[in-house]
């Protein structure tokens, strides 16, 4: 039994709220921590700490730990066809107040191996009985929370181009400062096919 099993077995019998993500270098979080503070400047709000950036690609929510434990057995078998994700632009979800950096100039400019990676996981996550939601699929990397309304359109970066190190099924565990991620199982990581 690895030890992501043990730790649910040990100290989980409520519900875990968990996520599959795209996770940088620390090298490249580091170079994503640039946009992160240019952001902060024109806004304020809480920026995000290096260790949780990450671009989510399937958000589960509140899981059971049987069903986690589903997740924690399937995902090593599940490939993860990565390529070269450039962050281009700033962004904002004005709701939960969340600043961004993602790629592409619009939402119509895509990046086909991050739509085919998501199509997948998502593929899989509907055979084992999870509702894929309805929205449209806009990869980006959080940078701050309670943000202020700054204009954003004053923020320019060059552009960051960056490969993942790993995607991962995470549980978010919330703090007062911020939430703190445990990593329950990779996806082994491969060169995507359409480059």
């Amino acid at each position: 039994m690895n030890g992501a099993m043990l730790w649910l077995m040990d100290t989980h019998e409520a519900p875990l709220r968990l996520f599959f993500a795209l996770w940088p270098s620390a090298r490249d979080a580091r170079a994503i921590m640039d946009w992160a503070h240019d952001a902060h400047r024109c806004c304020g709000g809480r920026i995000m700490r290096q260790d949780t950036l990450h671009i989510t690609l399937a958000f589960l929510g509140e899981t059971s730990s049987g069903r986690a434990s589903q997740l924690i057995e399937a995902a090593p078998c599940w490939p993860a066809p990565v390529g070269q994700v450039t962050l281009r632009r700033f962004g904002r979800f004005a709701g939960p107040r969340i600043v961004w950096a993602g790629p592409g100039r619009d939402d119509n400019d895509r990046t086909p191996w991050l739509d085919a990676l998501h199509d997948s996981l998502w593929g899989r996550l509907q055979a084992m009985g999870w509702n894929r939601p309805a929205s449209v699929f806009r990869p980006h990397v959080s940078l701050l929370r309670r943000a202020g309304q700054a204009d954003l359109s004053a923020l320019r970066r060059a552009p960051l181009a960056w490969t993942p190190e790993k995607c991962v099924l995470v549980a978010s565990q919330p703090a007062q400062t911020g939430s703190y991620y445990k990593v329950l199982a990779s996806m082994p990581i491969r060169g995507y096919a359409g480059y």
